[in-house]
């Protein structure tokens, strides 16, 4: 019997972090809390919950976690989502081909079960299941010749200390240290407007208040306390509309809630689409000191390491209508897919490089992109929609900015100059990186998603400034006018045009 995996012939294979493939990812779209940006403001604005958009949040959640299972060599997911989770069961309920993929994906640990505090994925949990799920979970660990399952050890004893400390101690951390990040930053990640900055420093000081005060500082408490309705159930989703901030403090709390797990077996958080980007919680913010100038900002253009693969899965996205789990085994079984992942594997081996091997990543996943449309069949190929992404570091100073575009034809797009009255002044010039669409023929479709991944001090802005651009045109890139070419299209995080439910 299932219940009894962990004693029979040894099927039940005990690894931790050390024994994942390199590339492993937890998938946060599987989070029962997780909808949208765009789609939780239509919650806030109409007072629905998540029942009220139920299709449009599976949805969601089944294309990113598509996308997952595409993007990874390995995908660690809570136990309780296999059961728990629709968009996850869907696949093993019923026989057919989704069924023997699912299976097979398990067997090969290309899905791997993470247990909490469980030693045996067919142990019954205390909370709540979904019962059609967890009979059709039973039945395909029955059927599974081996199955590997982490957990953080398999020393109870440990693994209680490890859980605390770098999950749920982590968690409460961040809580915490919430009014010691940069309102600057911050009021960009989250495009809040002035008069709402000192709105979010006073909330930040509450939620750091109930953090210290509070017995057992969870994200369920902090839902009860803050965003949701009074009494009410945090996973019914029934928010307080009219609450101060409830969607960025949302946003934050459910990105770092997300990353502890990824964290805590050396993985990557894959963050779904139109959701904050993990660089709001400013884990890697640097200021470099002002003697190192210019040739710590030439050397940035190289040197992006600390978001190596956040930013290498930002536009890594293609319209998954019509794809199913068998489909994507199928994908991952082509040499398409295979040079993807041996390239995005060079790319995290050596980020110093990022911008030669990030395109190279790109120019492949396009390739496994059309591989999958094929897979799929002719009729569903305009469905896809295969984008041809660009890398763009920009330089911002001042009111100007230098743009490096490396799309099979670098160049360096310019716009404004540093003004005269401050040439010989200190400023600080902010690096931004991007992945934006090559055509940029619509801006619905672009892919314009940035971050700033650091700010240098210049000594002199203006002769610092024109450096800049003298070497990077004795480099051989052509210099063009970007004036038309900004990052100001729309945001692949953002997508226009889709107000469905």
């Amino acid at each position: 019997m299932a219940q009894e995996i962990g004693e029979l012939g040894g099927r039940l294979v005990p690894i931790v972090n050390r024994d994942l493939a390199s590339i492993t990812v937890v998938a946060q779209c599987l989070d029962n809390q997780w909808v949208t940006q765009d789609l939780f403001a239509q919650m806030l604005r109409r007072g629905r919950s998540y029942q009220d958009i139920e299709r449009r949040r599976r949805q969601d959640a089944r294309a990113e976690y598509l996308r997952s299972v595409l993007n990874a060599e390995q995908v660690v997911v809570n136990r309780a989502y296999f059961f728990n989770n629709p968009v996850v069961y869907q696949d093993f309920i019923h026989s057919g081909p989704q069924r023997e993929a699912f299976r097979t994906m398990l067997a090969e640990s290309v899905l791997v079960p993470y247990l909490l505090r469980e030693r045996n994925p067919a142990e019954r949990p205390r909370f709540g299941v979904d019962e059609a799920g967890w009979r059709a979970w039973l039945r395909i660990l029955d059927e599974v010749d081996e199955l590997r399952c982490i957990r953080l050890s398999w020393d109870d004893a440990e693994n209680e200390r490890l859980t605390q400390r770098l999950m749920f101690a982590e968690f409460r951390r961040f809580l915490l240290q919430l009014p010691a990040l940069d309102l600057g930053e911050l009021q960009r990640d989250l495009r809040l407007d002035d008069e709402a900055v000192p709105v979010l420093k006073r909330r930040f000081r509450d939620v750091n208040q109930w953090a210290l005060d509070a017995d057992q500082a969870d994200r369920d408490g902090f839902y009860r306390e803050f965003l949701v309705e009074p009494e009410s159930n945090p996973a019914d989703g029934r928010f307080r509309a009219e609450a101060p901030l409830v969607a960025e403090l949302k946003q934050l709390v459910d990105l770092r809630y997300n990353t502890t797990l990824p964290d805590a077996v050396d993985g990557y958080a894959l963050i779904p689409t139109d959701s904050l980007r993990r660089t709001a919680m400013q884990e890697y913010r640097r200021e470099r000191p002002p003697e190192q100038g210019m040739d710590d900002l030439l050397a940035l253009l190289r040197t992006l390491r600390p978001y190596a693969f956040d930013l290498a899965q930002l536009p890594l996205r293609i319209d998954l209508t019509g794809v199913d789990l068998h489909h994507v085994q199928q994908a991952r079984a082509t040499d398409e897919w295979r040079a993807y992942v041996d390239g995005l594997q060079e790319l995290l081996d050596d980020p110093l490089d990022f911008v030669a091997r990030g395109q190279l990543v790109y120019d492949r996943y396009v390739a496994l992109a059309r591989r999958l449309a094929d897979i799929v069949g002719e009729r569903r190929l305009e469905r896809m929609q295969v984008w041809e992404p660009a890398i763009r570091v920009t330089v911002e100073v001042l009111g100007s900015s230098l743009s490096v575009v490396f799309d099979g034809d670098p160049r360096i797009e310019l716009i404004g100059e540093v003004a005269t009255e401050v040439v010989a002044r200190g400023a600080t010039a902010v690096v931004r990186f991007a992945v934006v669409s090559r055509g940029q023929r619509r801006a619905e479709a672009e892919l314009g998603t940035g971050i700033d991944v650091m700010r240098v001090h210049l000594l002199r802005a203006g002769e610092d400034w024109r450096e800049l651009v003298r070497r990077l045109g004795e480099a051989g890139f052509p210099l063009v006018d970007g004036a038309s070419g900004r990052d100001s299209n729309a945001n692949i995080d953002r997508p226009q045009g889709d107000d469905g439910e």
